[in-house]
């Protein structure tokens, strides 16, 4: 499949990165996610922002030349490329240690619906902690999630919670966690470890302006997880992931796949929004 590598369109297998670029290969970068639906890149400026922000929050240069017009029109043309108009674009910048300048990867993932529509099951990872910190709520490499996933790989799950060093729950591998019990929809706050994320940002936007539900961003135990009617993760990579299994209990999904519909029209409308403007 074709990449985009610093403005030119590639085969990924003619991806040639240096073995003495230090900084790429011990996990000096930082990812930004976006979806394309009906060719529309949605949410594109808050991605292009919170791309920026990881940047100089790990204090990797940026370029005048890394506009938001730069990033989108590189999107379009692997896009056009490629013929796809529905998907998941990933966006790779990594520091260079010879070069002043950054280099950067973009490429599209493996097709994905926006939503999972599979059994997925979940526990709890008790071996690490995390602490929450300015790096655990960015889209960085985390060794964490290497060491996690090997757990889930091994167990038979999906996904594994993450606690912080309160013992509460922190987020996923995937993604934010979030729970659904009457009327309130939960999540941790960033404070307890859960990812800065464009999609949950503008989900929270929906929830509080199409929705009735209260939104409420709070600590939670894996036990609240056990009570909750409905569990789901929110991912910029992987988009809504329902849980249907956490230890014995089974979880429905009706909730979810309705809120996903609703939030995906809401999505293209706030796109139609902004084009017009």
């Amino acid at each position: 499949m074709k990449i985009i590598f610093n403005q030119t369109c590639i085969e990924e297998n003619q991806l040639n990165i240096n073995y003495t670029e230090n900084n790429y290969f011990s996990g000096d970068f930082v990812n930004g996610f976006c979806w394309l639906f009906q060719n529309k890149i949605l949410y594109w400026e808050y991605v292009y922002f919170q791309l920026m922000a990881s940047m100089r929050k790990m204090r990797i240069d940026i370029p005048l030349s890394f506009t938001p017009k730069l990033f989108e029109s590189q999107i379009k043309i692997l896009s056009e490329e490629l013929h796809i108009t529905q998907g998941r674009i990933k966006i790779t910048v990594y520091r260079n240690t010879q070069s002043k300048s950054p280099s950067f990867v973009i490429k599209f993932l493996p097709y994905k619906n926006f939503i999972i529509d599979s059994e997925n099951e979940i526990d709890v990872f008790k071996e690490i902690l995390t602490y929450p910190n300015l790096l655990t709520e960015m889209l960085l490499y985390q060794p964490i999630d290497s060491i996690a996933k090997q757990y889930a790989n091994e167990n038979d799950l999906q996904d594994v919670i993450l606690l912080n060093n309160e013992k509460r729950i922190a987020r996923s591998i995937l993604g934010n966690i979030f729970l659904i019990q009457d009327n309130m929809i939960m999540t941790p706050s960033s404070t307890e470890g859960s990812i800065l994320s464009v999609l949950k940002k503008n989900f929270i936007i929906f929830l509080r302006e199409k929705t009735d539900y209260v939104y409420r961003e709070m600590p939670l135990s894996p036990f609240s997880a056990q009570s909750a009617e409905e569990f789901f993760i929110l991912s910029d990579e992987n988009g809504i992931i329902p849980i249907t299994k956490f230890r014995k209990k089974t979880f429905k999904k009706d909730i979810i796949g309705l809120l996903t519909k609703k939030f995906i029209g809401y999505s293209l409308e706030q796109y139609k929004q902004v084009v017009n403007y």
